[in-house]
């Protein structure tokens, strides 16, 4: 990735101060040392927030694993209190995002994300201890304030390593975790659920996916470096090189004028609208199918189990095409075909199922 996308204004105008700047390795001019920048940070940062990514779409979303696995016969549950459980995460999860990046500034990318990983983790294998809807509510609640800060985070943290050109195709791998834990996230309840233990298959399902992502949040603790100024796994050659391109790309900000008026033109345009109700319609769609999933394959006649491993289905097709709608802007740029394209797809697939009964 480091090797294609190297923001070039960004690397030209550092060029032109390299002759001023003896640090540089023998050899090696701003472009080389920067493209070995990206490549390391690359390395060092988006593997394992990545993977973080993916455990925290599996730990909001495995309640419906859980449900699909009889927690809700287990509890219970009757009416609509398993949708209000669903509900409660999200009450929290709209308003902490802002806050959470305060303290991010404050402590650091280092120590929040990790943190906010390990609170929520806990919360997910408190799910098994619950004895009621209540508790539950209560749990998904405080799930919603932790699980928050981490998206924005790693949006925010970017901006300190990456330049806006280059934080683009590392902000749209990151977000493909999303789809790709849906592909394992049946398959792997419906191990889980398989064991043979003390416990229910429910509550193994929430304690084990719990301790992945605290074992993983205990390794971004020892890998992610909160800056590229004090990156031990970067030279001094490649933190100056580094800190030269990042300069340049923000000395651009200046020229981009605001305006109140130009807020108000934005928000008063229909296209913004248009798109704002396509991609709540599109995540909507994407979390009722997460969800309620494995519960909705159970109840066409399949074991739990079964159910758990026909759930990944439609995620691995989602993952695809994330993949293709990356590819095809390439050929043809106007991105608003491309986007109305994939809808109108998804709207028929739904109706599809919408009227189905196999």
């Amino acid at each position: 990735m480091a090797e294609g996308d190297t923001d070039k204004h960004s690397v030209a105008m550092s060029e032109k101060n390299s002759s001023e700047h003896e640090m540089n390795e023998p050899g090696k001019t701003d472009a080389e040392l920067i493209k070995s920048y990206l490549r390391k940070t690359d390395l060092h940062l988006l593997p394992l927030t990545f993977a973080m990514y993916f455990l925290s779409v599996i730990d909001r979303n495995n309640i419906g694993n859980a449900k699909a696995a009889g927690m809700d016969t287990h509890l219970g549950l009757h009416g609509q209190q398993f949708n209000w459980i669903i509900s409660a995460f999200f009450f929290t999860y709209i308003f902490c995002e802002v806050p959470s990046n305060i303290l991010l500034k404050k402590f650091g990318a280092r120590v929040w994300l990790p943190l906010l990983a390990v609170c929520w983790s806990i919360l997910v294998a408190c799910m098994a201890a619950a004895k009621s809807y209540e508790t539950l509510v209560v749990v998904r609640v405080l799930m919603g304030v932790f699980e928050a800060g981490y998206v924005p985070g790693f949006i925010y943290m970017t901006s300190f390593w990456y330049t806006r050109r280059q934080q683009g195709p590392r902000i749209a791998l990151f977000f493909s975790a999303g789809v790709f834990a849906g592909i394992w996230a049946g398959p792997l309840a419906a191990r889980l659920q398989s064991i043979n233990g003390a416990l229910l298959g429910y509550q193994y399902i929430f304690i084990i996916e719990a301790s992945m992502t605290v074992l993983v949040a205990l390794l971004m603790v020892l890998v992610l470096q909160d800056y590229p100024s004090t990156a031990r796994f970067l030279s001094p050659a490649e933190r100056a090189a580094a800190q030269r391109m990042l300069e340049a790309d923000r000395a651009l900000s200046p020229h981009a004028q605001y305006s109140t008026r130009q807020v108000i033109k934005a928000l008063g345009d229909w296209t913004v609208w248009a798109y704002a109700i396509i991609f709540w319609a599109a995540a909507t769609g994407g979390a009722t199918q997460a969800i309620f999933g494995p519960t909705l394959i159970k109840a066409m006649g399949y074991t739990s189990t079964r159910a758990q491993v026909l759930s990944a289905v439609p995620s691995a097709c989602g993952f695809l095409a994330q993949l293709l709608s990356m590819l095809l802007p390439r050929l043809y740029s106007h991105f608003s075909i491309w986007i109305m394209l994939f809808s109108s797809c998804a709207c028929a697939f739904y109706a599809i199922i919408a009227t189905t009964n196999s």
